[in-house]
Parts: structure tokens; sequence; C-alpha cells
């Protein structure tokens, strides 16, 4: 039943399944489910995944806890689900970010029992989300909400596909807007409006083991040419047979990572001084900055090939964070929101304190000390489409999702940055060592170009960077080339 190589998170794909049983009658009222032990064993997953779905089902009143005795089925869950009001929501695979909404539904229910509401949750890649929602809206059948990640909104508000949130209630989004991080409030608002209810934040940088580099009395690396140097090292034989990686370093390099691609590497062109699509000169590909970054980054992809997977340009996005768990690089470029996958795909790191012993993230390295640190901004928002016959009750539950209260305990629950100032601010004096180690990282985060067809103009770039660093295309020559289909695209 479980899919390890689904990029569905293990704890989400049991929390579906558990659902499912439940609204087929196979688990009745009342039942007794197996204890988390012997679930870990049924389903062959550690137990983190599985404390996890029970915890949000037990929250969203799903099942019900006895202490000493077990966990049980609720009374009544058959014909709740009957009774409720259908929002559709339209979701990739990427549902880490759906519990916000799912525990936004359960506050909606407990104060609104004559009003309750059930989440009628489609999923599918990330590629074909946008095929999916485009043909719905197409035949006038639009999702009711759909997460968005930051550089898609622009795209999404300017063609009409969702509502600006002001137009639902305008005191709310004037608040929400006011009260966000000023990157988090530059790609959720288009041309003065409010599209986007954020749910985190997150910043790209280098994991690393951190046992090991303390083992091998190696810091982290801060510029480039310290980045090949312990590459290098953790290449060597030796070392290889005493930690048995098989790879120096993971990273995505193919389109197959989709917009992970642009995302993680951006910051790399960045610290170098080059634009690529950012702000005026957004067609300024071809300059110095560029090259020099694409040159640097083929040292590795070309020159050490070894070190690396052969597959790699295959990889998905998930596909990374899966090497890191599983002990096979002692390196990845990643985000900060990868920690829930990388404890749950862990085979050894079952409880936080493991992940905490054994893993560091760092800012991506730059060329000299001098340059300047910069993080690429992601997260995701939800936002409400134009079409939604609900949209009113929409906002309300995204008002749920805002709240400071349902913010922080989300982010402390995934460990995940706030959109929020304020959240922020509690999170980073009083919260978990993970997440006062990444806040203050925020600092560093630069958005990622805000264009209407950023969606178009990310595959001319990840075309372009599969080209130049895993088939050894001619760097000038592709460069020009892309800066030229992108200039009619823009």
């Amino acid at each position: 039943m479980v899919d390890r190589n689904s990029p569905v998170p293990i704890y989400y794909q049991l929390k579906l399944h558990f659902k499912q049983q439940m609204e087929a009658n196979i688990l009745r009222p009342g039942d007794r489910l197996p204890t988390e032990m012997e679930l870990c064993e049924l389903y062959n997953v550690s137990r983190a995944p599985v404390r996890q779905a029970l915890t949000e089902l037990a929250r969203e009143g799903y099942l019900y806890r006895r202490a000493g005795q077990g966990t049980f089925v609720a009374r009544g869950v058959a014909q709740r689900l009957e009774q409720q009001i259908d929002l559709h929501v339209l979701t990739h695979y990427d549902v880490f970010w759906l519990g916000s909404m799912e525990s936004a539904v359960h506050a909606w229910n407990l104060q609104h029992p004559d009003r309750e509401v059930k989440l009628k949750v489609t999923m599918c890649s990330r590629d074909d989300f946008h095929r999916q929602l485009r043909r719905a809206v197409a035949q006038g059948e639009a999702p009711d909400i759909v997460p968005m990640d930051y550089v898609w909104i622009a795209d999404y508000a300017r063609t009409g596909y969702i509502a600006p949130l002001d137009k639902l209630d305008k005191q709310w989004a004037q608040e929400l807007a006011e009260n966000l991080e000023a990157p988090v409030a530059i790609n959720n608002t288009v041309d003065g409006h409010l599209y986007g209810v954020p749910v985190q934040a997150d910043v790209t940088g280098l994991w690393y083991r951190k046992d090991w580099f303390e083992a091998e009395g190696l810091t982290p690396p801060e510029t480039w040419d310290a980045w090949l140097q312990i590459i290098d090292h953790f290449t060597l034989t030796n070392v290889r047979q005493k930690y048995n990686n098989q790879y120096a370093v993971v990273f995505p390099v193919g389109v197959a990572a989709g917009e992970a691609l642009i995302n993680l590497l951006m910051a790399f062109f960045w610290n170098a001084g080059a634009h690529l699509l950012s702000g005026a000169d957004a067609l300024k590909l071809d300059d110095t900055a560029t090259y020099t970054t694409l040159h640097f980054l083929r040292q590795i992809t070309l020159q050490r090939r070894a070190c690396l997977p052969p597959d790699m340009v295959t990889f998905h996005w998930w596909d990374i964070t899966d090497q890191l768990s599983k002990g096979t690089t002692p390196m990845i470029l990643g985000g900060t929101y990868e920690w829930p996958r990388i404890q749950d795909e862990s085979p050894d790191w079952t409880e936080e304190a493991d992940v905490i012993a054994h893993l560091g993230f760092i800012p991506a390295p730059r060329p000299t000390l001098d340059a300047p640190q910069v993080a690429s901004l992601g997260g995701t928002s939800w936002a409400i489409t134009h079409q939604s016959p609900e949209g009113e009750l929409c906002a309300e539950i995204l008002k749920q999702v805002s709240t400071p209260e349902a913010l922080t305990a989300y982010c402390e629950e995934h460990l995940q940055i706030a959109p929020h100032r304020a959240v922020n601010a509690s999170l980073n004096n009083n919260g978990h060592p993970w997440l006062k180690h990444i806040i203050p990282l925020l600092q560093l985060a630069r958005p990622r170009p805000f264009l209407r067809n950023y969606l178009q103009a990310s595959v001319f770039l990840q075309n372009m960077l599969q080209k130049t660093l895993w088939e050894n295309a001619p760097v000038e020559e592709t460069v020009q080339g892309t800066a030229q289909a992108l200039s009619l695209l823009l």
C-alpha cells in the first residue's frame, strides 16, 4: 500500500488509506486501530509517518485516543462525511501544505456544526497540475481552492484564474498583507491586490552530513573553491569506504526536476552578480556573471561526473532528498522545507533529535567571501479560483489558515519558516532549535522573477541548464540562444 517511489509523503499515504477505509466502512465507528508499532510492522515503515498520520486524523476528529487503551475510530464519521459541503481542492503531490487546510477545515467545522465542510482532493504531478487546472477552468469546472508556488501567482492572477482576496474581504486581506514578511508579500501581491494566503516560506541552500563533517575535521563550505575541495575529499576511496557513500554530492541538473532546478541553482547566479530574469534586466542572460557561474558548476557536473549519480539528470526533486536520507551522499542542494521529507524517508532517523545530530544546513557557497550571501525564496500559498461558487466560504476557511495560532501550530509541527513576521519572531525566540537556525536565513532570501510568463520562461532556463551542465553544450552559444527565445516570450 505504501509506495516509496511516490512523491506523496508516506505519512499522507497512510492518512488517505485510513480515511478511505473509514468511508468504505472497513474501519467502523468504535474500531480499535493497531498500535503504532504494529502499524509500522504491517506497512514496513518507520514510526514517524505513522505517528503523524494518526495525530492529524485525531486532530481532525476522525480518530480518538484513550490513555492505556489505544486509538479508535470516532462515532458518526460516515454520516458526517455524507452531510458536509464539498470544497474541491486540486493539488500537486507535494502535500505537506495540505495539513494546514485540513486543520482549518476542522476548526471551521467545530465552530459551524450546521455548515460542516469536507475537502474533495484531487492530486496530480506538478506538471499535470497546470494542465488540469487550465482544462477545468476552460470547462467551467474549476476547483474551489488551489495551492500556488509563489512564482505561479503572478501568472494565474493576471490571467484571471484566481481571485483577489480583497474582493472577498477587504479588511482581512489588508491586515494579512501588512503582517507578511516583506519578500513573501511581494510574491503574493499582484498589481496592488493580495491573491495568495501563504502557508510557509523557505530558503534554498546546502544540506550536509554534520556528523561526517565533524568526524573529518571539515567545516561547511562557504566558497566555491572550498566546496570543490570537500567534494574531492568525499570522493577519496578511503573516505567512501568509511561512510559507505556512493556519491560526493547530489543536486538537480535536468528538466525532470522541474522548477526545483531553477529554485536551487538560482542563488549561485545571484551570488556571482548575474541577473537571470531579475527586475529590469530580466533579459540580460548573456553576461560575464552568467558564464562564470555555468563554468563553475560544470567543474562539478562535467569534470567530476564520476562522483555524481550517473542518472542524476533524470532525478525528480523528491529523488534528491532520498539520497541524503539513505546516506548515499554527504551533501545535497535543497530547501529548508525538506526537513519533514528527509526524516520521513530515513530508515534510521525516527526522532527530531536524530536529524539535528546528523544534518546541517547553510546558504549556497559563493564565489568568494566578499560576495553577498543570497538564497532563493520559495513557499506555498492557497488561492481561491474565480469560478468557485463558494468563494466566500473558501475565504472563511483561509482565514482559519492564516491566524497566528494556526500558522504557529503548523510551522512548529512541520518545522517550517512562517510567512508572518510576528509568528517568526515568536518561533525564533521560543521555538525548535532548527527553526531558530533557519528563520534568520529568510533575511538572505530573494524572490524569484515576478513575471507573467514565468512558467514558460522557467522551462527555457531549465533546458539551458541541462544542456550546459550535463550535455556539455557550448556555454556562450546556448545562453545566447536562450536569451533570444526569451526575448520573444517576454
